[in-house]
């Protein structure tokens, strides 16, 4: 008998995906006090961030790839308990490089969420409603980043350091207990072509043109909103000389409209094909390219000129992300979970190469930020137009 979804399966879904945020957005209000406990420098202590972002992109690939040869369910399960056991060593730390561990640990453990979430959505909607249950799953991911830092700001304030790791640990716990209980086995049948390993997986995806260009605009996409949304928050704060409040005000403007953009997602569904939606946030972030450099060059820099353009980046990512993620997994369905893998590292990889591209060019002015989210923006639109023009021609009877 098929597996039938109810709300509940979805509710678990989206605490797997949360997993991510929690583990990284959760800590960043603690990091001065970690500075402050350990008596460490503060490039250190931004290590407790930095390598756990890191650790949780390269486990990505293997996520997917794993979680198609031994099955959904068991991969997730190990990542989850690799995330809370992770919490409890930052729990226990007694000096900075057990917490560094730690807190890599914990990084390596959430790299499951979303990608596992993903291609379970992929195994139990089916293709036709993989995108719009992608787009709400995302929608829901991108809450996090937005309520992780003021809980851990208050668990901080309030307890200390080490209550955020505890209340990791049993968010973990709990999630565990969730997937063990309500998430079935998806993968129901071996993956073809993972007999010679994950490896051999992976080349196989990537030999396809439409693989790679699907893999590459969320990747350049994301690359184009982060470089934008950093690169704001600096000239506003060295340039313009606003305060920390309104910049954070201002911020939401990113959140806002990639939320929108899935959602809007999310309402058209199926209605109309990977391509077209592809396509149309390739161009709206190209459109949107035009509009940042053109309110910058001719308006001169403004808090609206850097963050209002951010709405409709984050509508582009939106109405894009979600499809070519979807069309990733369709390639080859029997690798759905490597190809969702190979998604979610590029959108963490060129997201950090570009930002740290951004820093090194930066000269005090707007415009190596908007090189550089032009350059990724157009990017994008030509890797979707490659996955666009590999489509393979429809199966005459």
């Amino acid at each position: 008998m098929p597996f039938r979804p109810r709300w509940y399966f979805f509710v678990a879904l989206v605490s797997i995906t949360f997993i991510g945020p929690l583990s990284i957005h959760l800590f960043i209000p603690a990091i001065p006090a970690v500075k402050a406990a350990f008596g460490v420098s503060t490039g250190t202590a931004q290590l407790t961030l930095s390598l756990a972002m890191l650790s949780m992109a390269f486990v990505t690939v293997a996520y997917g790839g794993l979680s198609d040869r031994f099955g959904r369910k068991r991969v997730l399960l190990f990542g989850l308990v690799l995330f809370a056991v992770g919490a409890a060593l930052c729990l226990l730390a007694h000096n900075i490089g057990m917490l560094i561990a730690g807190r890599m640990l914990q990084g390596a453990g959430a790299g499951c969420g979303v990608v596992l979430a993903r291609a379970i959505a992929r195994d139990v909607y089916g293709l036709d409603r993989a995108a719009q249950v992608i787009a709400y799953l995302t929608a829901a991911y991108v809450l996090g980043p937005m309520v992780a830092p003021p809980i851990g700001g208050a668990l901080t304030d309030l307890f200390g350091w080490r209550a955020m790791f505890v209340f990791a640990t049993a968010v973990g716990i709990l999630v565990i207990v969730a997937a063990a209980t309500i998430i079935p086995e998806t993968r129901v049948r071996p993956a073809r072509g993972m007999g010679l390993g994950i490896i051999a997986g992976y080349r196989s995806l990537f030999r396809k043109a439409r693989f790679v260009g699907f893999v590459l605009l969320p990747g350049f996409m994301s690359g184009a909103f982060f470089t934008q949304a950093t690169a704001a928050s600096f000239l506003a704060v060295e340039v313009l000389k606003a305060d920390a409040a309104e910049v954070g005000l201002w911020f939401f403007a990113f959140p806002a409209g990639f939320m929108a953009g899935n959602f809007i997602s999310g309402r058209i569904g199926n209605r109309c094909s990977i391509e077209f939606m592809t396509m149309l946030g390739g161009w709206a972030g190209v459109g949107t390219a035009a509009m940042l450099v053109g309110w910058l060059a001719f308006g001169g820099l403004s808090m609206p000129a850097l963050y209002i353009p951010g709405i409709f980046v984050g509508i582009a990512q939106g109405l894009a992300m979600p499809y070519a993620q979807a069309g990733a997994m369709a390639v080859n369905p029997d690798l759905a979970g490597s190809a969702s893998g190979a998604v979610v590292f590029s959108q963490f990889f060129w997201p950090a190469a570009l930002q740290e591209l951004a820093g090194l060019l930066a000269d005090g002015t707007w415009r190596p930020m908007g090189i550089i989210f032009t350059v990724a923006s157009v990017c994008a639109l030509l890797a979707g137009w490659m996955a666009v023009r590999a489509k393979p021609p429809a199966r005459t009877g």
